[in-house]
């Protein structure tokens, strides 16, 4: 049985988001698709509506994409990354602690898992 591969958008240029899609793309069963924040918001609404989830840093991303992301695709969790706190939040209102990509992986575990539940 072929295992399903969780679908995680990282949105932005930042070293760090660089450096955070190299160690997702080492775990197995998530699928990395990363996109410039170079006006290709189109784009981004497209391949986020098969993902679990967005992550992003809070330092590139406009409020407004934001918004239209949760307006246009409501089951996208939106993973706000501030690397100047070491904090990751969940926009459904939860925060979390977020200093290892072990932190960050188990969060799009269990939101994946919560997800597939719901459907």
């Amino acid at each position: 049985m072929v295992e399903k591969q969780i679908r995680v958008v990282l949105y932005g240029s930042s070293l760090f988001l660089i450096g955070i899609e190299g160690s997702l793309r080492a775990e197995p069963g998530l699928e990395i698709v990363h996109i410039q924040p170079d006006g290709a918001d189109e784009r981004l609404l497209r391949e986020v509506m098969d993902a679990s989830m967005l992550a992003f840093d809070v330092h590139e991303a406009s409020p407004e994409l934001m918004r239209a992301l949760l307006r246009e695709a409501p089951h996208l969790a939106l993973l706000a990354l501030d690397p100047e706190s070491d904090r990751l939040l969940v926009l459904s209102g939860q925060a979390s602690g977020a200093r290892t990509i072990g932190d960050l992986t188990e969060v799009i575990q269990k939101h994946a898992e919560q997800l597939s539940e719901r459907r």
